[in-house]
């Protein structure tokens, strides 16, 4: 393997070498990286160009920029950014050298609706985004959330987003299932990023420097999910100021720079940075505390406390500048939740003890060796871990007692090892290649005493390779092509999934934008087509009697920059699942080899997005238009029959969605945040009846006595439309010389009961519906050390 990797490296860097051949000599390139003066944190997608020229970039979001083919000549190199000092640089450019040009920028106060060229027009210009939105921790931060904010929660309330419930910050993108998303954090892969069931995420807003979402239409450098990325860029950690250690010795090597914190109902969130010898450190952690308020409320009663449910998160980052070209980034990430009750009377006793959680580590090692190459090598290892462990115990009239325990248990291990290439060999064109090997082994274990019923052991390799170009042979038109290859131990074929995307430019402010792909998925969630919500989710490899998960997208939309800070999109999409699987519901248990059923799915849609990103009205709007069916042939008689429930809606089905996201900020100490959701409502199964059965226990007198429900079509009928409305307020506050923020959110202001399931009861002959989150209000104060 050693080997192997050592040819695919050499070649490369020929390919760079050679590059330089077909560059234009009469030309140069800049290049280098952007920070904040007073944290040194990366200054994402800034506006960098040369004055009066029309020839610019943005950065990407480590920081960093590259213009090529620029003539020979003397410019004003120019930095734009959205809160920060406009600043300028006097340079001359020599034909065929490249030059270096680190900024770190001042921030500065806006005032009003002052317009500042960013980053997001020469992204506009520049870069072929399909289905895609960057978000900023203050668009997070700013809006209401429940309780505390969210970064899956933000994401929902864009357009051809969707969540299943109140209850669950799970992502349904454009009718796909949450497994098909693909979750990074600092790239690397997260299986199971919720806490409490789903109800709140495992990311601590204080420790993200940016989110990228892609709903459909990705590039080859992203594989093994079928429907959407959410990458997560984590914050390096302020390098700048010393508060602790400034002058003493130990400060030339580490100190702590800064201090916050977040107190409200659910949690205490805790965040400390600082320099560390040549770069920075961050650690953060999070802790749910009503496990402990309800254990001061049991001992000042003299009562036992039978119960302890908390979670937590640690999330921590090492960056280190070798030198100007070569960087080491260090990142790991731990959460954890914790439940335990103990029930029982005299003669019986329940132990139980339900631990889930996420575990990361990764090095990643970044490389510059001029301005034509950017080589980025990581290896990290990803474990997540599902243990239940339930011990029943009972004792008998005459003193003698006797146990009995269920365990089920699932973890994944998951090993990584990426290396990604890219060339930027002219304006015209930007060449990436890259090259992944995943390891993954896959536990799962259903025992009853010591008796295992169940118990699998897998491993499971992945191979991937991908290349993929950049083109753009005018100004107004850009192309990106790439080629996903991937080896499938469990299956003796490759995958090949090709990938395409276009914008073409109508006009100055309007774009045609494209994208079609194929793409294909080898682990997944096992999926329960009647299940109402899911708390947790149980990881498999696909096994290999049956076929990947495999769907295309196509997509075709229109974009207009309508102003510096506003922008619109218009975007239509179509994906046919050519395979896909669901629990099978005529399983043989004995049988492990028929235990889902394959077939297949078609999603359309259509979305609509109106944004605002600048000033102190921000936001957006979006609505969204889907439509999904789905074809099993249960029964396995060779024909998939609408009449008998083979042909159907996916639960996922949301025909519309309107979603309005208000921020403003009426002067420097007061802002207000506005959400409101209408959309149609989930599909469900409905119950048309009961009758009684020989179903569970047999009685020789009765053997009638078992009352079970008759369903409906499967997915036929639709609870009524959702509607919420959350409001906040948040307000700067200074107590005892201590920055801190204030602030007031409310849930569902109008109280309007959305139906989260049916309950029926055919002897009383009544149908009571359950809902989901009431008016709630809840508050938060953060603080700045």
């Amino acid at each position: 393997m050693r080997y192997y990797y050592k040819c695919f490296l050499f070649l490369m860097l020929t390919l760079a070498s050679l590059s330089t051949v077909f560059g234009q000599k009469n030309s140069g390139r800049i290049n280098g990286f952007l920070r904040d003066a007073e944290t040194g944190e990366p200054l994402l997608y800034a506006n960098v160009s040369l004055k009066n020229s029309g020839i610019g970039a943005a950065t990407n979001n480590t920081g960093y920029y590259i213009i090529t083919n620029i003539p020979a000549g003397n410019y004003t190199l120019q930095i734009m950014m959205m809160g920060y000092e406009r600043t300028e640089k006097e340079i001359s450019v020599v034909g065929g050298l490249e030059e270096r040009h680190d900024f770190e920028i001042k921030p500065a106060s806006i005032e009003g609706e002052e317009v500042i060229v960013t980053g997001d027009r020469q992204r506009f210009e520049k870069e072929i985004e399909v289905s895609a939105v960057s978000l900023s921790m203050r668009d997070v931060k700013t809006m209401p959330a429940f309780v505390e904010a969210d970064i899956f929660r933000t994401i929902q309330l864009l357009p051809g987003v969707q969540a299943s419930s109140d209850f669950s910050s799970a992502l349904v993108v454009r009718g796909g299932s949450p497994d098909e998303n693909l979750i990074m954090l600092d790239g690397i892969e997260i299986y199971n990023p919720f806490h409490l069931g789903g109800v709140f995420s495992t990311f601590n807003a204080d420790a993200i420097a940016d989110a990228e979402f892609l709903a459909g239409g990705f590039p080859a450098k992203y594989g093994n999910r079928i429907s959407s990325v959410l990458s997560i860029t984590g914050r390096e950690g302020n390098s700048k100021n010393h508060k602790l250690f400034k002058d003493k010795k130990l400060g030339q090597f580490v100190d702590v720079s800064q201090v916050r914190g977040e107190v409200n109902l659910l949690s205490s969130k805790l965040l400390a940075e600082g320099p560390l010898y040549r770069g920075s450190w961050m650690l953060s952690g999070r802790r749910t505390y009503f496990d402990q308020v309800a254990r001061l409320y049991y001992w000042y009663n003299d009562e036992p406390m039978e119960w302890k449910y908390y979670f937590y998160d640690v999330q921590g980052k090492i960056v280190q500048n070798i030198n100007s070209t070569n960087q080491l980034i260090l990142s790991h990430y731990a959460g954890q939740d914790k439940i335990s009750f103990d029930l029982g009377r005299s003669d019986n006793e329940v132990n139980f003890n339900w631990d889930w959680g996420n575990t990361t580590n990764s090095a990643l090692w970044r490389w510059i060796p001029n301005s034509k190459v950017v080589s980025k090598l990581s290896f990290a290892n990803t474990s997540y871990e599902f243990d239940v462990n339930m011990e029943l115990t009972a004792t008998d009239t005459s003193g003698q007692s006797s146990s009995t325990s269920f365990v089920i248990f699932n973890k994944i291990d998951d090993w990584t090892l990426k290396e990604s290439l890219e060339f930027f060999i002219s304006n015209e064109h930007t060449f990436t290649t890259g090259l992944e090997i995943k390891d993954l082994g896959i536990d799962f274990e259903l025992a009853q005493g010591d008796q295992k019923l169940l118990d699998q052991h897998q491993k499971n390799m992945i191979y991937s390779g991908i290349v993929q170009e950049r083109w753009q042979p005018n100004p107004v038109i850009m192309m990106q092509t790439g080629l996903r290859i991937s080896k499938y131990s469990a299956h003796d074929n490759l995958y090949y999934e090709p990938r395409l995307g276009f914008k073409y430019l109508l006009s100055t402010n309007i774009a045609l934008k494209g994208a079609w792909g194929k793409y294909n998925q080898f682990l997944f969630t096992a999926q329960d087509e009647d299940a109402i919500l899911s708390i947790v989710d149980f990881w498999n490899p696909i096994p290999e009697n049956y076929k990947a998960k495999s769907v295309e997208h196509f997509i075709l939309g229109i974009e207009q920059w309508i102003g510096e800070g506003w922008f619109t999109s218009l975007e239509g999409y179509y994906k046919p699942y050519s395979n896909t699987l669901v629990i099978n519901p005529n399983q043989n248990f004995l049988n492990q080899d028929d235990d889902y059923t394959e077939g297949t799915a078609e999603i359309y849609g259509a979305e609509v997005l109106l944004k605002k990103n600048s000033g102190k009205l921000t936001g957006w709007l979006g609505y969204s238009y889907m439509k999904s069916t789905q074809n099993f042939d249960f029964n396995g008689d060779g024909d998939i029959i609408e009449s008998d429930g083979e042909i159907y809606s996916s639960k996922y089905d949301q025909p519309h969605s309107l979603n309005l996201v208000v921020n403003y900020a009426l002067n420097k100490k007061n802002s207000f945040g506005l959400t409101v959701t209408n959309s149609s409502s989930n599909l469900y199964t409905p119950t048309v009846g009961s009758v009684y059965t020989q179903n569970g226990a047999f009685e020789l007198a009765n053997p009638y006595t078992n009352q079970t429900d008759l369903m409906g079509t499967r997915n036929s009928a639709r609870y009524p439309d959702y509607f919420r409305m959350d409001v906040s307020y948040s307000r700067q506050i200074t107590p005892f010389g201590i920055d801190g923020l204030f602030k007031i959110q409310v849930i569902n202001t109008t109280n309007h009961f959305n139906t989260f399931v049916y309950n029926w009861d055919f002897e009383a002959g009544t149908v009571e519906g359950i809902g989901m989150f009431p008016f709630f209000p809840t508050f938060g104060i953060e603080f700045k050390l």
